[in-house]
């Protein structure tokens, strides 16, 4: 089976790939975040005697715990606040299906979309390779496919 996604990054305009770019980092930024209390606990135990002196001497634990205690009330405030809106949900689309079926497209309906012949278009369907323009009105122009790049 053919992977239906289209990767080709080199297609895409200057704008997108910032766009790509920065909301890859921001995320990256994010998980790095994330996972600052499992770096500072290596780093932690690779320096040991700073972590006793903030922790143990200065009295660190107990803003520690005091945070720790802030942390589980934020965590248990969001798990409310999402056990309550899809219960909320549940009880507002219950016995409710409003998924509809999409329309099933005959090759003639494409065929007069696209402004061609039906014959032309199952001559079409069977090529292996096509490439072809498709005008802002529908209007298909084919090109020949020796002289096509391939990407």
């Amino acid at each position: 089976m053919q992977d239906l996604i289209i990767d080709k990054p080199d297609a895409l305009k200057t704008h997108h790939k910032v766009t790509y770019l920065s909301v890859t980092f921001i995320f990256w930024a994010i998980t790095f975040y994330l996972w600052q209390p499992l770096i500072s606990l290596v780093a932690w135990y690779f320096g040991f005697e700073l972590f006793y002196n903030h922790m143990i001497e200065l009295g660190g634990y107990k803003e520690f715990a005091n945070i720790l205690l802030i942390y589980l009330q934020i965590i248990v405030l969001l798990g409310v606040i999402f056990l309550t809106w899809a219960k909320v949900n549940e009880r507002r689309f219950r016995g409710k299906n409003r998924r509809k079926l999409v329309a099933v497209v005959t090759d003639s309906d494409v065929a007069s979309y696209f402004k061609i012949d039906v014959k032309e278009l199952k001559q079409l369907m069977e090529q292996k390779t096509l490439a072809l323009d498709i005008s802002d009105d529908r209007v298909i122009q084919f090109e020949s496919s020796k002289t096509t790049k391939v990407a």
